[in-house]
């Protein structure tokens, strides 16, 4: 299959490219700077439909996994790149009549806890941007695809490599700036990179016409929700770090946020009251239907992946 993989210079994007050609794709990557990843790279912009549908010019399928994640980029960049150019990506696949889009299970979160729940409704409006663009793109991609399209919300990924999750709950926990809403006592489900990646190229295979993977948004996760405090201590032990994250009662949490939201000059302050929230309550998610529909199961168990996550950062 000759498959065009946007966004390749994300972690995920590049994880699920060489699992492609890994298996005997042919893989382009489009995104603005090198991939790095086995695959071929074309260097272009998510907002250039031209450029988006030359890249995809013989291709079988588009995998899109370009976005602009920043939770207070501009909200005209959020709908150039997260909303237009998803558009553009599905037009781009038109020719090949395979389109699979990445989303996340942010789009249907509405300050309140998902438990042992399936992909709900994309109806997030509320002031994080990313969420917001990105339950506008879904809604886009559903209402305006005439091709078999297959969508897909991997949750919390993480693995040796990021800088998103990971990375951040270091250096935060490093300078002593990472805190806890009511101790992380909250039930979370979260997804290895390997298994996220597997999942999106399961839903590739299944992207055909008359598949059920079709038929509705799908949640991929690793399967294992834990207390939030114990996986940000295995991540912490992963790297070294012997300093816990101080607690705070969630109410204060997400009045902190509100604070940082109004005040913060940058696209990606420390917290937001989004993410304040979302760490206050639990989010895990029924995977009986994603495993059957996709005849997928998730290999690397949480375990095995911070023993990844900590021969990568170098700790014992």
């Amino acid at each position: 299959m000759k498959v065009l993989v946007t966004g390749g210079s994300s972690l995920l994007g590049r994880t699920v490219a060489n699992f492609l050609v890994a298996r005997g794709d042919v893989v382009t990557c489009f995104q603005r700077s090198a991939s790095g990843s086995t695959a071929v790279d074309v260097l272009g912009d998510i907002r250039d439909r031209a450029e988006l549908i030359a890249a995809a010019d013989g291709v079988d399928a588009v995998v899109h996994l370009a976005a602009l994640v920043a939770p207070k980029a501009l909200w005209a960049d959020m709908v150039a790149i997260n909303v237009e150019g998803t558009r553009n990506a599905l037009n781009a696949a038109v020719a090949g009549g395979r389109f699979v889009y990445i989303s996340s299970p942010s789009v249907a979160f509405h300050d309140q806890a998902s438990v042992g729940v399936g992909a709900l409704a994309a109806d997030y409006t509320g002031r994080d941007g990313y969420a917001r663009s990105k339950a506008l793109a879904e809604n886009v991609v559903r209402s305006e695809s005439a091709i078999p399209t297959v969508i897909l919300r991997p949750h919390l990924v993480w693995g040796p490599g990021d800088t998103q999750l990971i990375g951040r709950i270091v250096d935060r926990a490093r300078s002593g700036k990472l805190v806890l809403p009511d101790g992380g006592r909250a039930l979370v489900d979260t997804t290895y990179l390997d298994d996220a990646a597997s999942g999106i190229v399961a839903g590739l295979d299944h992207c055909i016409a008359g598949d059920e993977a079709t038929t509705r948004p799908l949640v991929i996760t690793g399967g294992e929700p834990r207390p939030l405090r114990d996986l940000v201590s295995s991540i912490l032990e992963a790297a070294g770090i012997d300093r816990m994250p101080r607690s705070v009662p969630a109410p204060v949490a997400g009045l902190l946020g509100s604070l940082i939201d109004r005040v913060w000059p940058g696209s990606e302050p420390p917290l937001t009251h989004f993410a304040a929230r979302q760490l206050s309550v639990a989010h895990w998610f029924d995977q009986r239907e994603t495993r059957q529909i996709l005849g997928w199961e998730p290999t690397v168990g949480l375990d095995e992946g911070f023993a990844r996550l900590r021969a990568s950062l170098g700790s014992n």
